[in-house]
């Protein structure tokens, strides 16, 4: 094979090489797709009172349901959590629910919440999410103690509100982490820094991955030649490199 042939099954190799290869977003470091949710979580005292309860994760995903959960700090009904994804596309979604929420904030006061819940949606590029509550009360259980809080309902991400020696709460708590996932928190209660609790409400968390690609189909008709060359790639080329030096040293 003359210099010329070599250097056409060369750039054949690179050209197949570039096709099977393909760049993916910096932000998006993993290898699938994946997805997390669950309506409520609760860790007392520093033991875990409450798992994440229902949980749906992806993969699997799916839908978790409970009717009704009371931890004693927290009371609560009609919990959904739910899951999907597409490996293909490198997609995901999640999706968490509570329909009423009731969190004892101390011997004088609770926080009462009604259709609190949180999505996601991720995609190779990124991810998105927010989160909802319907209505939001301080109830003082002993009268006058408990100076009225001003809780929105549709609040922007991560809108902190103190609530003087009872609890600090984080509404559309959002973060994302050094691979792309994002998770979001309809609702985040600390009691005494979280050393007293830690309280989750309507979680999500989503991660988009590269998209599983095809791999191009080869013509038979390029079974020889540049096609066959291009295949080996570097074993094609060092095969060629051998036999030519083994020809050489024959002939010599």
């Amino acid at each position: 094979m003359n210099s010329r042939a070599f250097r056409r099954l060369a750039a054949s190799a690179a050209a197949l090489g570039g096709l099977l290869l393909t760049a993916t977003p910096a932000h998006a470091a993993l290898m699938s797709p994946q997805a997390d949710a669950y309506a409520l979580s609760v860790n007392a005292l520093g033991s875990n009172l409450v798992a994440p309860t229902p949980r749906s994760m992806f993969p699997n995903g799916g839908t978790a349901s409970l009717l009704d959960l009371n931890a004693g700090i927290a009371e609560a009904s009609a919990l959904n959590a739910t899951t999907a994804g597409d490996p293909t596309a490198g997609t995901s979604s999640a999706s968490s629910s509570v329909a009423k929420v009731s969190v004892n904030l101390g011997p004088t006061a609770s926080l009462d919440l009604s259709a609190v819940d949180a999505t996601c949606t991720a995609t190779p590029d990124g991810a998105t999410g927010s989160s909802d509550i319907a209505t939001a009360v301080v109830n003082s259980l002993l009268s006058g103690l408990v100076p009225p809080a001003n809780i929105p309902v549709n609040a922007s991400p991560n809108t902190a509100i103190e609530l003087p020696g009872l609890a600090k709460v984080v509404l559309n708590e959002q973060s994302t982490d050094a691979d792309g996932v994002l998770t979001v928190n309809a609702v985040h209660i600390t009691l005494l820094s979280g050393k007293l609790a830690d309280i989750v409400i309507a979680h999500t968390q989503c991660g988009g991955a590269p998209p599983i690609q095809a791999v191009p189909m080869i013509s038979p008709s390029v079974g020889t030649g540049a096609g066959a060359a291009a295949l080996a790639t570097t074993g094609g080329v060092v095969y060629l490199r051998r036999r030519r030096s083994n020809a050489q040293l024959s002939v010599g």
